[in-house]
C-alpha cells in the first residue's frame, strides 16, 4: 500500500476531530502522522505518529527512508514550511486550508503571507472546507483549477437524530466550539440576557475552553446569569452527544475578527444539525451553504445580540418550528456532509496525485 506523509505540525487540538475521523477512515493509502508536537494521544490513539524534524533535509531523509510518495499539509503554514522538502523529493503535495491560515488582510511584513504565492505556484492541489474559502485563496493568487471544495464529514451514527419534547419552559440553549473570538460566546450571552427576560427559565450551556473563558466567566458575573449559565469546558464525545439530544436549540455566533480570522464551515453546526438540533448562527464565512436561513436554522447579521435573543426566541416560543428545521437539517448532513462519503472523496484526490507523481 502506497505511503503519504500526512503532515499537521501540532497533532492534536482537542476541537480537530475532524482530522482524526478523516485519518482513522481513510482505507487505499497508508497514512503516516508527521508533527512537531504531540498532544491529546489518549483522545486521538493513532499509529504510527513521526517526529517532524526543522531541517527540510532531515525531513526529506526521513520521508524517503518510509518511501513516502506524497505529502498532505494539514493548514497551510505545514504547507508553507515542506516547500523545498517536496522540491527535494519531486513528489506531489496536497494543502489543506481550514481557515485561520488564510486571513482576510495580507502583510507583506509577514513571512507566511509572501510565500504564498511561491505555495500556490507549486502545490498541485489545494482544499477548501468551503466555497467562501474557495473565493478566498482564488483572491490570493492560487488558480481556481487547483481548488477542491472539501467539506470536513461528521459521523452520522455517533450524532444520530432525536426527537425531543415540544415544550416552550425551561428550554435549553447550547454552544459548542473553541472559546475563541471569533465563535462570538460574548454576544450569546448578552442575547441570553434578553431572552430571559421573555423567559426566565431558560438555560444556556457553552462547551468549549480556550482563551475566552475568563471573560466569558467576568460576564456572567456582571449579568447576574450564574445560575442560568454552565461554561462546561471540554467534555468527552459521549457527554457532548448527551448534551446534544437534551437541548432544545443550538447557537453559534460566529464572526470575524479584527484580524480577519474567520470560520468555514464549523463542525460543531453539523453535528447538532445531524441530531435534529435547530440553529440559530450568523451570515458569516461558510456557514450559509450549510444552514439557509429559515430552512435549516435562523441566520442572523454579526455581533448582533438583540436580533440574535429574537432568533433564539422565535425558536423557544415555537416548538414545531423548531422540529421542522431540526428535520430539514438532519436531511441536509446526511446529503451532504456524512464522513464517509467525504473521506471516499479525500481518497480519488489522493489517487490522482499518486498517479501524477508516478
Amino acid at each position: 500500500m502506497k505511503r503519504i506523509a500526512f503532515v499537521r505540525l501540532r497533532y492534536l487540538p482537542p476541537s480537530e476531530t475532524f482530522i482524526y475521523g478523516e485519518l482513522k477512515r481513510i482505507r487505499t493509502v497508508k497514512p503516516i502522522v508527521f508533527a512537531r508536537k504531540r498532544m491529546n494521544l489518549k483522545r486521538f490513539p493513532y499509529k504510527p505518529i513521526r517526529r517532524l524534524p526543522r531541517r527540510p533535509a532531515e525531513i526529506a531523509r526521513a520521508f524517503r527512508r518510509r518511501r513516502i510518495r506524497l505529502i498532505h499539509a494539514r493548514f497551510g503554514n505545514a504547507g508553507v514550511s515542506l516547500l523545498p522538502v517536496k522540491k527535494r523529493l519531486g513528489i506531489p503535495m496536497l494543502t489543506s486550508f481550514h481557515g485561520f491560515d488564510l486571513p482576510a488582510k495580507r502583510d507583506p511584513r509577514n513571512g507566511y503571507h509572501r510565500r504564498l504565492p511561491e505555495l500556490f505556484r507549486s502545490g498541485e492541489k489545494f482544499t477548501v472546507p468551503s466555497r467562501h474559502m474557495k473565493r478566498k485563496l482564488i483572491r490570493w493568487g492560487c488558480p481556481r483549477r487547483k481548488i477542491k471544495i472539501m467539506y470536513s464529514g461528521i459521523d452520522l451514527e455517533r450524532f444520530a437524530y432525536v426527537e425531543r419534547e415540544p415544550k416552550t419552559e425551561g428550554a435549553t440553549i447550547i454552544g459548542v466550539g473553541r472559546l475563541h473570538k471569533k465563535k462570538g460566546f460574548r454576544y450569546l450571552l448578552k442575547a441570553f440576557r434578553i431572552v430571559r427576560l421573555a423567559h426566565p427559565t431558560a438555560r444556556l450551556v457553552i462547551v468549549g475552553d480556550g482563551e475566552e473563558r475568563h471573560a466569558l466567566k467576568k460576564l456572567i458575573r456582571k449579568w447576574e446569569l450564574k445560575e442560568h449559565v454552565k461554561l462546561l469546558g471540554h467534555v468527552p464525545h459521549p457527554r457532548l452527544t448527551e448534551l446534544l439530544r437534551r437541548a432544545d436549540v443550538f447557537c453559534l455566533p460566529s464572526l470575524t475578527t479584527k484580524d480577519g480570522n474567520q470560520e468555514g464551515i464549523p463542525n460543531a453546526l453539523k453535528e447538532a444539525m445531524a441530531t435534529g438540533l435547530p440553529v440559530v448562527s450568523t451570515k458569516h464565512g461558510g456557514i450559509p451553504e450549510l444552514v439557509e436561513d429559515g430552512m435549516e436554522g435562523l441566520l442572523v447579521p454579526e455581533k448582533n445580540a438583540k436580533r440574535l435573543a429574537r432568533a433564539l426566541q422565535t425558536l423557544i416560543e415555537n416548538p414545531a418550528l423548531r422540529e421542522e428545521l431540526g428535520k430539514r437539517g438532519r436531511t441536509k448532513v446526511e446529503q451532504r456532509f456524512d464522513a464517509s462519503k467525504q473521506v471516499k472523496r479525500l481518497e480519488c484526490i489522493y489517487s490522482r496525485l499518486l498517479r501524477k507523481g508516478r
